[in-house]
């Protein structure tokens, strides 16, 4: 593709808009949105549009590369004589973010980067912000979510337009843009980070892509195939929830009748449940905790700042307005957000920092325990249960006949990755009484996980 296909193709994923429509493009400084950058500047010429530049240094790399970034968006937007806003986030605040709401780095940095953008878009009158995706990063995002386990609204097709973002690069490729930047001879930055295995992008990028042009050339069409399929289903299920599971709205909670609710479908129920969760703000659980409750098995379920409940009358969804961490009687959870001391049916949990133990004294003797991330629930144990360890899925009953354990009684300890560790009670007869680890998922980058001791 020429410099000029390009552009044109910009263009169209741009649409149709008002000579004089204002802008706002997301520039990283990154190859993509660089040429996104270019091509938008040519258009402004042509097409009378107003465009403005925004640089989000989130303050996660060093100094240096980070702040190399936005002098090198600054100084392109001179030559284009493109206006152009920096916002810089203080270092650390987006990690401390991180961990007080239990979602990861990247997580974190996408929620204060749209705040900037909007507040951006606020200001200068923006009808858009024009973020640079390709259909690269639209296969990636599916990729991870097909390894995540996301139902059919996270394998739908990232949409070109939705809310206030829209994306004209959707339909072009890496090679696309990496060919327009070397036939205009515009220079980029590279984020350090795009090689840095501990991300799953980057792993997907690097290592499983690799793979699958190999061995599975077409992958990207059958991908992009399925992902449109499940962009018409999520819709369809999206509309049938909404219409067969109607949700009340009472001082900030939300509730629907138990007899409605288990009457549909259970992937209507699980869609309602995700569309209520949406609306109340609540960051949603993994599916298979939803599920769990969705199909009954849960008469309560622990999201850490809001909580869904269930009895004979009511289906209910409320955010926590205390800090108790209990379920009622017919169920148990515990929430654990940071270090510390904690207390569970008759458990005792010594949570250590990130650092392997650093607080621990250094010749003390290393406790029983494992390490996951946070917020840990620790919550009844169900049969359905399991840790993934050496690509195998495995379940707490194979280990109960070797270590002596009770069957009954076990506790699951999960984090946003799943399963992290079963805690069972010793068999008295064998081993005496107290808890033990039934098995626990093997961890990577053990030093930048908390550790958990059981007591």
């Amino acid at each position: 593709m020429d410099e000029h296909a390009f552009e044109v193709a910009v263009a169209a994923g741009l649409g149709s808009w008002p000579e004089g429509t204002v802008f706002l493009a997301a520039v990283s400084g990154g190859a993509d949105s660089t040429a996104m950058l270019a091509a938008l500047a040519m258009l402004r010429d042509r097409s009378g549009y107003a465009i403005q530049c925004l640089h989000v240094e989130h303050g996660i790399r060093p100094a240096a590369e980070s702040r190399g970034d936005a002098v090198a968006v600054e100084a392109f937007c001179t030559d284009l004589g493109i206006p152009c806003s920096v916002v810089f986030i203080a270092p650390g605040k987006i990690g401390r973010t991180a961990r007080r709401r239990g979602i990861g780095l990247e997580a974190a940095a996408r929620l204060y980067r749209h705040k900037a953008w909007n507040a951006e878009a606020r200001r200068v009158g923006a009808a858009k912000v024009l973020v640079a995706h390709t259909r690269d990063d639209l296969l990636e995002t599916v990729l991870m979510r097909i390894l995540r386990g996301s139902g059919p609204a996270g394998l739908a097709a990232m949409p070109r337009c939705r809310g206030r973002i829209l994306r004209p690069l959707l339909n072009q490729s890496r090679a696309d843009v990496l060919a327009y930047l070397e036939a205009k001879g515009i220079p980029y930055r590279t984020d350090s980070t795009n090689a840095d295995p501990a991300f799953l992008r980057n792993r997907i990028r690097h290592k499983l892509i690799p793979c699958l042009e190999e061995f599975f050339p077409a992958w990207r069409k059958t991908l992009l195939d399925m992902a449109e399929t499940q962009r018409m289903a999520a819709d369809f299920l999206a509309a049938e929830a909404s219409a067969r599971i109607p949700w009340k709205e009472e001082d900030g909670s939300w509730s629907v009748s138990s007899k409605n609710f288990f009457s549909q479908s259970l992937i209507l129920r699980e869609e309602a449940l995700f569309a209520a969760l949406d609306t109340l703000g609540a960051k949603p659980p993994r599916r298979r905790a939803l599920r769990l409750f969705a199909g009954g098995t849960l008469e309560a379920l622990d999201l850490g700042h809001a909580i869904l409940r269930r009895d004979a009358e009511t289906v209910s969804l409320g955010l926590r307005q205390e800090r108790n961490l209990w379920f009622p009687e017919s169920g148990f959870s515990l929430l654990i957000k940071g270090p510390g001391i904690y207390k569970l049916k008759g458990l005792t949990i010594r949570v250590y920092p990130e650092g392997n133990e650093a607080v621990r004294p250094p010749n003390a003797v290393r406790p029983i325990g494992f390490f996951a991330g946070f917020p840990l629930v620790l919550r009844r144990h169900h049969s359905g249960d399991y840790i993934t360890r050496g690509g195998r899925k495995r379940r707490a009953a194979e280990y109960i006949r070797l270590t002596g354990l009770s069957a009954s009684g076990l506790i699951t300890a999960e984090d946003a990755q799943g399963p992290a560790a079963f805690i069972g009670r010793a068999d008295r007869s064998r081993l005496g009484d107290g808890f033990s680890i039934v098995l626990t998922r093997e961890e990577e980058n053990r030093e930048n996980r908390p550790f958990f001791s059981i007591e």
